[in-house]
């Protein structure tokens, strides 16, 4: 199965995309598509304390299983100061 990924912000900036096709085993998880981001692109900060993963518009977490054309966004957490 293939689940999207889309970039935002720095995590665009990193990766100069907007969007990648990740292919993933039947009941992959997030954590799964991590390992798979982290291999392609290494200097991204993709951990649940960096970020908030969002599922089909959804907020969701690292164990979630994925399904066919899921959706996937990783959210930098926003600083302030």
């Amino acid at each position: 199965m293939v689940v999207s990924v889309k970039f935002y912000g720095v995590h665009r900036a990193l990766t100069s995309t907007r969007e990648i096709q990740v292919p993933l085993l039947k009941d992959g998880r997030v954590s799964d598509v991590i390992s798979h981001i982290k291999g392609c692109f290494p200097a991204l900060q993709l951990s649940e304390k960096d970020v908030l993963v969002s599922v089909n518009n959804k907020v969701s977490h690292m164990d979630q299983v994925l399904m066919a054309d899921d959706k996937i966004t990783f959210l930098p957490h926003i600083g302030g100061g």
